[in-house]
């Protein structure tokens, strides 16, 4: 894989790579996470995007894990002497150990630390502390410890009692420690007076340092009992030491394990930060909606897409318009998927896998070399043709700037020519009308420019496909408030090809902005379409539900007629077989017989006075658009379609929409409702953004009415409505008033990352 120091320094890899290595827990860790791991193979991206993805989806809850300490001195050592391991290093190999536990227990894969790595972490770390010292309290220390205490406590025990019985002779009430022993602070004069060993005096002499013979003795079991602490200490150190030593093939496998690990694990991070996406590779390069991950909230995003014919992409434009960042976003978002599978763009992107990278960006000057600006370019590309290779990425940028603009142009030309033939994409920025021609004439080559606003003179960072952008130069000097006489002149000499060249520009951007504009209509048009079949979808579910409901209350009525005619009959029935049977039981049973007789002709002729109505209006032809009563609820409604014999599609004013036969309906007359014209002037100041959000229409077009009135008293051409997504009657409505405003010069959806469809630019005429 070819990639230089310079193209990793110009699209600005070795910055993002090191934005990943803070994420980093282990020296092994970092070291991997490099250039060098860019790879053409792409199953080896394809493993390394399963295993960050997987990571990811673990970072979610999960604690931070600890980081591993440097562990190569151990390696070293072990390897060049058989001393003892210095302590520090062995409790880093502790730290290191119990460090592997927690990724064991992040990854949730119990085989992964075994017994063994976890009895010495535990063993190093409780025996040690962070210098490497062993814990007074071990175990194997406490019985030492608690001796050497003891004969502490005899000896100052005994220094106290000497002083107290012997206050003629001491200096002062308090013995002093020198050496690690206690002395008696005793008066030169009274040195005979008591038996007692000398270790030394004050500068003065007249104080001597001494150590009565039974002193002496208990000095020598506190020192002796200091010794055996310090040889268990120095023991317990060199058992940890051969163990380690012994552990050190495992502990080489667990550190390239780390290693892998950690690099997956930082870049894991790293793309959950920057809401990086795993794109697909084809056969040509799709970016949509890619962000330079330097650049963090003010990244513009861009769409880049390539037909899998384009070898030459010319990037033109104004200065500080975005080319270089493009350009350098593409090549480093291409780097980044080699390296880990991710880049910060959509999902439904499409990556191609170069096999090396070469660039040529910015002053390469050299006062060493002695070499000019140009001279620099030349012999850097002159490298980049003997290297390139059918898969290679190049960008080249302001090619041929630096000398003669002929001469400058005409090379550019033969080394675009020689790119395309010999590389699989060259990316590169010109200002030169003869190359920006050239990809418009060329087979495999193509334009594109970053946006501009001709009113306000800045530029939009946005890329348009296949349209080759003006330089501006001329506009930019008269907004830097250069002379005017200057400026006009500099417009007068420009030759009829500029001219013409910047008209034709000119009428392409325009064009662009009328598609893009047809691209919302048509798209405002799909997304009122799918609103009207969720509305039709939702109304019928509704009317089958009413429908339902209707048939459940018929059916409990139904069963209470049933239940109350049935008891009446039991009761009847009773009576006639207990032989009660009187002459008011007897007409109670005819009389219930007459009234079951009278319901039953009452429903027929219900029935067949509904029938002789449903035939009377059948043969009644209604046309579309004709406006009807519906059933006998004398629903209003109006006939959408016709839909084969006696049947029509009504829409009706309570909303649904169904097909009824012709004799459920009855021709009406449409009443017409008077139009009411309002007019009011608003004197209030024009804002640069409104939001109409939760308005109905008609307030949100009143309000609208209103700043745009304002806008034209204030002077305001450019202003921005945020009507929010929802079901698109906003911003369906509000685009077609928009539209039929004459003092509205242009009006478009948002950028992406400024709301989108949520929110509409507009421009008045000025």
């Amino acid at each position: 894989m070819e990639l230089g120091k310079r193209a990793i320094r110009d699209m600005e890899l070795d910055k993002v790579l090191a934005q990943v290595r803070a994420n980093a827990l282990s020296v092994e860790g970092r070291e991997r996470i490099s250039p060098g791991a860019i790879t053409s193979d792409s199953s080896v991206i394809e493993e390394r995007y399963v295993r960050i993805d997987g990571y990811m989806n673990l970072l979610e809850g999960a604690s931070p894990l600890s980081p591993f300490p440097e562990i190569g001195a151990v390696f070293s050592h072990v390897g060049t002497t058989h001393q003892d391991i210095p302590s520090a290093l062995i409790r880093a190999v502790g730290d290191y150990l119990t460090s592997f536990s927690e990724v064991g227990a992040f990854l949730k894969d119990e085989e992964l630390v075994g017994d063994e790595d976890r009895e010495l972490g535990s063993s190093i770390t409780e025996a040690l502390d962070n210098d490497g010292e062993v814990y007074e309290n071990h175990p194997r220390l406490l019985p030492l410890v608690r001796a050497r205490e003891k004969a502490r406590s005899d000896r100052f025990s005994f220094s106290q009692s000497f002083i107290q019985n012997n206050r003629s002779l001491v200096q002062n009430d308090n013995p002093l420690y020198k050496n690690e022993r206690i002395v008696i602070p005793i008066r030169a004069d009274q040195k005979r007076q008591n038996d007692c060993y000398i270790s030394g005096g004050s500068q003065s002499g007249a104080t001597l340092f001494a150590e009565p013979f039974e002193l002496v003795e208990l000095n020598n079991r506190v020192v002796l009992a200091e010794e055996r602490i310090r040889g268990e200490k120095l023991r317990i150190k060199h058992e940890l030491s051969e163990r380690v030593r012994g552990y050190v093939a495992r502990l080489e496998e667990i550190s390239r394990f780390v290693a892998e690990f950690d690099f997956h694990y930082s870049f894991a991070i790293w793309a959950r930060k920057n809401s990086a996406r795993h794109p697909e590779v084809g056969d040509a390069i799709e970016l949509l909606d890619a962000r330079h991950p330097l650049l963090g909230s003010r990244a513009v995003p861009i769409t880049v897409k390539l037909d899998s014919s384009v070898r030459v992409l010319v990037l033109s434009g104004a200065n500080a318009g975005g080319k270089t960042v493009t350009m350098k976003t593409v090549a480093l978002l291409s780097a980044l998927y080699q390296i880990c599978g991710f880049i910060t763009a959509s999902e439904l992107s499409k990556v191609v896998i170069f096999d090396s990278f070469f660039s040529d960006i910015g002053d390469g000057q050299s006062i060493e070399d002695g070499a000019s600006t140009f001279s620099s370019h030349m012999q850097n590309i002159s490298y980049i043709t003997r290297h390139s290779t059918p898969r290679s990425l190049v960008l080249l940028d302001e090619l041929g700037s630096g000398t003669d603009p002929e001469e400058g142009s005409a090379l550019s030309v033969a080394v675009l020519h020689y790119f395309k033939e010999h590389s699989f994409l060259t990316i590169t920025t010109s200002h030169y009308s003869r190359v920006k021609n050239l990809a418009y004439t060329e087979d495999g080559m193509t334009n594109a420019s970053m946006g501009f606003n001709e009113k306000t003179g800045h530029p939009t960072y946005t890329l348009l496909e296949g349209v080759p952008g003006d330089s501006h130069a001329i506009q930019a000097a008269r907004r830097a408030n250069l002379p005017s006489s200057i400026v006009d002149e500099a417009y007068s000499t420009l030759s009829d090809d500029g001219q013409t060249s910047a008209r034709i520009i000119t009428s392409l951007l325009s064009k662009s902005r009328t598609l893009d504009r047809k691209i919302s209509e048509a798209e405002m048009k799909r997304r009122d379409a799918e609103s009207r079949e969720r509305d039709a979808e939702k109304k019928s579910e509704e009317l089958e539900k009413a429908l339902h409901e209707a048939e459940k209350e018929g059916h409990r009525e139904l069963n209470r007629f049933m239940a109350q005619t049935r008891r009446e009959l039991e009761k009847l029935v009773m009576d006639v077989r207990t032989g009660n049977l009187t002459k008011e039981k007897t007409h109670e049973v005819r009389a219930f017989i007459d009234n079951l007789g009278k319901k039953e002709e009452e429903v027929g002729r219900h029935v067949k006075a509904e029938e002789a109505k449903f035939e009377e209006n059948g043969n009644v032809s209604f046309d579309v658009g004709d406006y009807v009563l519906c059933s006998g609820a004398r629903t209003p409604g109006r006939i959408i379609e016709k839909r084969g014999r006696n049947r029509y599609f009504v829409a009706l004013e309570n909303g649904l929409r169904m097909e009824i036969k012709a004799s459920m309906l009855q021709s009406a007359k449409r009443e017409e409702k008077a139009e009411v014209a309002h007019f009011s002037s608003n004197a209030r100041k024009a804002v640069y953004e409104m939001d109409v959000r939760g308005y109905t229409l008609e307030e949100a077009l009143r309000a609208i009415d209103n700043q745009i009135e304002a806008a034209i008293l204030g002077n305001l051409t450019n202003f921005s409505i945020i009507h929010g997504y929802g079901d698109g009657i906003l911003s369906r409505g509000i685009h077609q008033y928009l539209g039929k405003r004459r003092e509205v010069e242009d009006y478009r959806f948002a950028l992406p990352e400024d709301g989108g469809m949520g929110k509409t630019y507009v421009t008045l005429r000025t």
